[in-house]
């Protein structure tokens, strides 16, 4: 029985060779997009937050500071009128 020759054998490894290098590369490209994708993400998250802290300020702060008031109001008249917690 003859055995295989040398050149194809060097096809062979060549073959896979290629084949590990291809996906090496195709690796590091998506871990090149994904650093993209990561500084995008997170300017979109600092926008998020200084919208939410944007609304904070003008809609819950004010509405928080009424709803104080109305309890000093309420505490001031159950005072008044002399009703007690039991």
């Amino acid at each position: 029985m003859q055995t295989i020759p040398p050149v194809y054998w060097m096809i062979v490894v060549a073959a896979i060779a290629i084949l590990i290098c291809f996906v090496l590369y195709e690796l590091g490209m998506l871990i090149k997009d994904s650093r993209k994708t990561l500084q995008n993400v997170e300017g979109i998250t600092s926008t998020v937050k200084n919208t939410v802290e944007e609304v904070n300020e003008t809609i819950i702060q004010p509405i928080r500071g009424i709803g104080s008031g109305i309890s000093a109001v309420s505490g001031f008249i159950s005072g008044l009128t002399g009703d007690k917690k039991e």
